[in-house]
């Protein structure tokens, strides 16, 4: 089984905040020798911010991925979707998700109750750090166990990224709610799914979502399938400390990185 590198949870101006076209993206990871990307455009249904629920024109998405593919021909270029849940309109989110031929569905949560902790004073307002945390947490656990219809789970302890909190108190860990991240991993796993190493917790909390912590548990509990990606919105970022989160990673434990084509998995040595 080879290795590979690829990074599997990347922006566009198809997105509300990309920051690259697909051009730029594409030219950028060819030149750093990235084998295989998947762009994740997000769709967030039902957000409070008007600027967020702007979801990719499908055909003019689709459409520029051909065209890149045959431009960069030795770079795989897979065609995914960053899931913005919300339990409000899950249904409608579901069945929208059903008539989209992709190749890939990151199944993602912004909102925590109605309130995305990217708005940290509205968020972390009037909670203690561990209320504030375990009800991430929690929302995160009723989102994954409501879906099936998914490949991997976006950047657990996204609520950190925006934190009030600083130092060691700001990395959102497995010990902050182990009951429920133990519920979360047996979902995955007993799914047959991945979890996601996004790289982009490295500026904000020194580790990765999820938190290496968590990461130790998934592999514990006999996790092996995950995906990397860098989360990355503009083409200083493509392919960001990925091969660093992949030896932390492998020094755990862990043993596969997924790809996907069409919703296959193909699964390759970290």
């Amino acid at each position: 089984m080879e290795q590979r590198r690829m990074d599997y949870h990347l922006h566009t101006y198809h997105s509300m905040d990309g920051r690259q076209s697909v051009d730029d993206l594409c030219r950028t990871m060819a030149a750093r020798g990235v084998e295989e990307i998947c762009l994740t455009e997000h769709i967030e249904p039902g957000h409070p911010d008007d600027n967020a629920d702007i979801p990719p024109v499908w055909p003019v998405y689709m459409e520029e991925i051909r065209q890149a593919r045959e431009k960069y021909p030795r770079l795989t270029i897979r065609a995914g979707v960053e899931i913005g849940d919300n339990p409000l309109l899950r249904p409608q989110i579901k069945k929208d998700l059903a008539a989209l031929d992709l190749d890939f569905h990151l199944l993602s949560l912004h909102l925590v109750n109605g309130v995305d902790p990217y708005y940290s004073d509205l968020y972390f307002g009037g909670k203690t750090r561990d209320q504030a945390y375990r009800e991430y947490a929690e929302a995160k656990a009723e989102s994954i166990l409501d879906w099936e219809d998914f490949d991997s789970v976006a950047h657990i302890g996204y609520a950190a990224k925006f934190s009030i909190y600083t130092g060691p108190e700001r990395a959102l860990i497995y010990d902050d709610a182990p009951d429920v991240f133990d519920e979360i991993l047996r979902h995955i796993i007993r799914l047959g799914k991945c979890l996601e190493v996004n790289t982009s917790g490295y500026a904000s909390t020194g580790d990765t979502f999820a938190h290496s912590t968590i990461i130790k548990r998934y592999i514990e509990l006999g996790g092996e399938n995950f995906t990397f990606g860098s989360d990355s919105h503009a083409v200083d970022r493509n392919y960001a400390d990925i091969e660093r989160a992949k030896d932390m990673v492998r020094a755990l434990g862990g043993k596969y990185q997924a790809s996907f084509d069409r919703r296959k998995m193909t699964l390759w040595r970290i």
